[in-house]
């Protein structure tokens, strides 16, 4: 392995479970991909197909202890694709017991900031679909994010009351609408067009006289 990649990986992921993840990468032939944060998912994974690598991407804006996490709910639907294909629920019992253990095992390794790890370990054996469903975990570890002083001013999107005004992360005035199942339809003020939202994207709350930045 390159020593190159894994100084890029080192800026993502703990210190303590580099190793193990550049060798995860290897080993399953995964191709890691970064990518800028996005308003309606943390992370995706797409199995090999015709012999292509399995495909994980990650938002980079995540502070290494939730990209981990989010790395591993990616690499729990790799396992379960490896084992069972489509013959189970992407998000049924399987994942979320494969889920659930491998976030025990990084526990174990110490991977997470022992400030973590009572809500890790609560949260592994109620997994929901989203990578940081648990309100208490995504709060703590927003503890981690890189920048702080933003993310003082920023709350969670589901936070916020229906019909609020919040600036996202492209800079652009929203207003909050309702939930589409597991994501919150949201009008952009600037385009008239909508928009789906993760439930615990960080959002700067807004006012009516708040300008759009574009």
């Amino acid at each position: 392995m390159q020593p190159a990649f894994k100084e890029t990986l080192a800026r993502f992921v703990p210190v303590e479970a580099l190793e193990e993840v550049a060798g995860l990468l290897v080993q399953h032939r995964i191709q890691l991909k970064v990518r800028r944060a996005r308003l309606s998912k943390l992370g995706d994974f797409r199995p090999s197909r015709n012999g292509s690598p399995h495909e994980i991407t990650i938002n980079g804006t995540l502070n290494v202890y939730a990209f981990l996490l989010v790395f591993l709910h990616e690499f729990a639907h790799l396992l379960v694709w490896e084992k069972h294909g489509r013959a189970t629920a992407p998000h049924g019992k399987v994942w979320k017991d494969t889920f659930g253990y491998l976030l025990r095992e990084a526990l174990a390794k110490g991977y997470f900031h022992q400030s973590l790890h009572e809500a890790i370990h609560d949260y592994s054996y109620r997994v929901k679909a989203s990578g940081v469903a648990a309100p208490e975990l995504q709060r703590q570890l927003r503890l981690f994010d890189r920048e702080t002083a933003l993310a003082q001013e920023k709350v969670f999107l589901e936070d916020i009351p229906a019909n609020s005004l919040f600036v996202a992360s492209n800079g652009r005035l929203f207003r909050k609408e309702e939930k589409l199942r597991k994501r919150y339809r949201c009008l952009c003020l600037q385009n008239k067009r909508a928009y789906l939202f993760h439930p615990m994207a960080e959002v700067t709350p807004a006012s009516e006289k708040k300008s759009v930045i574009v």
